[in-house]
């Protein structure tokens, strides 16, 4: 079943662990395809889907700025929330231009699109059956995995490349990184901003990986 993993809690008071449903302790991680679990793994599928997406706009906005500071042009809006407007499929056709020196990363962000479209319309439709019965589930967590690992391998290369590229263009530095990061933190410490620490470092070692790649 991969690395993902569902934890039951909230057993009924009194109710035996051997009785209940499973033979895991309220503690223990269920790797089992039954439904949680299938919902789980499409859960983690799509929001690798929304990543993916996210960068698709971070890198077309970034190329907006750039160009608009070569071209001395005065933006009137924010570009990130005019291509948030757009679906999918036109972010990745604004970006293909851009993408035509790397033919094979075209076709997989084509083939991400089109696989990040069936689970949204069409997924739990076409396996309706398949969802009924642990071997049925058990598939469709499979196909699942696949489709997450797909989103993030295209998301990966797309911002070690384009989006690394786009943002030492606009002139992000690592010290610009670090500055931004000292300032992300005196907001925390004022409670000015709500944001796990680790989940910060997080944001700040990919920043600095996307400036520093070559």
């Amino acid at each position: 079943m991969d690395d993902l993993h569902v934890v039951r809690f909230g057993l009924p008071p009194g109710l035996p662990l051997e009785k209940a449903d499973n033979t895991s302790g309220p503690n223990e991680d269920d790797d089992q395809p039954d439904i949680k679990t299938t919902y789980a793994h499409f859960g983690l599928a799509f929001y690798r889907a929304a990543v993916l997406e996210h960068e698709l706009v971070n890198i077309l906005a970034m190329t907006r700025l750039v160009s608009a500071r070569r071209e001395a042009e005065r933006l009137l809006s924010d570009p990130w929330d005019d291509t948030f407007k757009s679906t999918m499929g036109k972010l990745v056709k604004q970006l293909e231009p851009q993408l035509q020196a790397d033919p094979d990363l075209v076709a997989d962000l084509t083939k991400a699109l089109k696989l990040r479209n069936h689970l949204a319309h069409a997924f739990w439709r076409e396996r309706a059956e398949d969802f009924c019965s642990d071997e049925g589930r058990a598939t469709m967590i499979d196909f699942l995995v696949e489709a997450r690992n797909l989103f993030q391998d295209v998301d990966e290369r797309l911002t070690m490349t384009f989006g690394a590229g786009s943002m030492r263009e606009a002139g992000v530095t690592a010290e610009v990184v670090e500055m931004w990061y000292r300032d992300q933190l005196q907001k925390v410490e004022r409670g000015e901003l709500r944001i796990p620490l680790e989940e910060l470092d997080s944001a700040r070692r990919l920043l600095l990986r996307k400036v520093e790649v070559r």
